[in-house]
């Protein structure tokens, strides 16, 4: 049985959107999915490693895993570090590297 929502019209400042849309795709979910998970986040606390955890879908470790399952973790921690980094951070770091 499905849980009854609520719709409701959000407008988001210039920016905001491509960052959620960023989250989505590192956590492999939809937008609003990331948006539910993230105002859920928010309301209960500051967030923190292991909430960020405990609000990943079901599969994620696993498909990391079969991703990057030759990484040792600082490279891990450095993907995941990357990943939260906006579109213009991204860019320049990647400028600096290379």
């Amino acid at each position: 049985m499905t849980k009854p929502t609520h719709n409701f019209v959000v407008r988001f400042p210039i920016g905001l959107r491509d960052r959620i849309y960023e989250a989505s795709q590192m956590y492999r979910r939809s937008m609003n999915s990331e948006i539910i998970a993230r105002l859920e986040q928010s309301l209960n606390g500051l967030p923190n490693q292991q909430f960020e955890t405990s609000i990943a879908p079901a599969f994620f470790p696993e498909i990391e895993r079969a991703l990057r399952g030759n990484l040792n973790e600082e490279e891990k921690a450095l993907i995941f570090a990357y990943r939260r980094l906006s579109a213009a951070k991204r860019k320049a770091l990647i400028e600096l590297l290379f």
